[in-house]
C-alpha cells in the first residue's frame, strides 16, 4: 500500500520504516525486542506501537507478536506472491508490487490473480522497472482509504492487477471504487516514489 496511506506519528513512521527493512534484510519475523534495540528505546513503548499499527492495517504480525509484515511486504504467504532477486515474499495488494521493486532496484518476478477472471497475471522485473506487458493496475482513491478503519482489510483488496484497461474499468465501476487505472509504467513511477524514503535517510 502507498506510504500516503501509512501516515501515522513520527514514532510508529520510524517502527514501520526499520520493520520494513530488517523483513527485507531477514525474511524473517522481527521481534518487539530486535526493534526497541535498533529504536533505542522501551520494547512497551514498540510494543505500544504495533498495536495501534496493526489495529490500523498498517502492519502485519504473527500469533506470537513479531512483525511479519509493514509496508506491504510480508515474509509469510499474502495475497501477491514476489521474487525479489531470488528471494521469496509476499505483498498486501498489487500496488506493494510496483513499490517494493521499484524502490529495491530488484530484478524478479510477481505474481497475482486478476479480480475480474481470477487468472495469474505474471509480471517481470529488471533493475526494479517492470517489463512492459498489456497489464494495468487499478489504484484506490486515497480518499478511500481516509474512510477505513483498517487499510491491510479495506484498501488493499481493492488494488488489483488487471490484463487490460476496460476489465479494470469495468471491475471498478460493478464494485463502486473510486481511483485510478494506471498502466505498469505509471504505477511503477508513483509507487516507486513512496516507497523510496523507507530506503534512505534516517529512521
Amino acid at each position: 500500500m502507498g506510504l500516503t496511506l501509512l501516515d501515522g506519528g513520527d514514532f510508529s513512521s520510524s517502527v514501520r520504516k526499520v520493520s520494513f527493512r530488517d523483513l527485507l534484510a531477514t525474511g524473517a519475523p522481527v521481534a518487539v525486542g530486535t526493534l526497541a534495540s535498533a529504536l533505542a528505546c522501551s520494547p512497551d513503548r514498540v510494543a505500544g506501537a504495533l498495536d495501534e499499527l496493526d489495529g490500523a492495517g498498517r502492519i502485519r504480525r504473527d500469533e506470537a507478536g513479531r512483525v511479519v509484515g509493514s509496508a506491504g511486504l510480508n515474509v509469510v504467504p499474502d495475497r501477491h506472491k514476489i521474487e525479489l532477486d531470488g528471494r521469496e515474499f509476499w505483498t498486501w495488494c498489487a500496488y506493494d508490487i510496483l513499490g517494493i521493486f521499484g524502490a529495491t532496484r530488484s530484478t524478479g518476478t510477481a505474481w497475482s490473480r486478476s479480480p475480474a477472471t481470477d487468472a495469474t497475471i505474471e509480471l517481470h522485473f529488471t533493475a526494479g522497472h517492470p517489463v512492459p506487458t498489456g497489464a494495468v493496475l487499478f489504484r484506490p482513491s486515497d480518499s478511500l482509504a481516509a474512510c477505513c478503519t483498517n487499510v491491510y482489510e479495506e484498501w488493499c483488496p481493492n488494488s488489483n492487477l488487471f490484463e487490460e484497461q476496460a476489465a479494470a474499468q469495468t471491475w471498478s465501476t460493478r464494485h463502486g471504487l473510486a481511483g485510478r487505472v494506471l498502466s505498469l509504467d505509471e504505477a511503477a513511477q508513483l509507487a516507486t516514489a513512496e516507497w523510496m524514503p523507507l530506503m534512505s535517510g534516517g529512521d
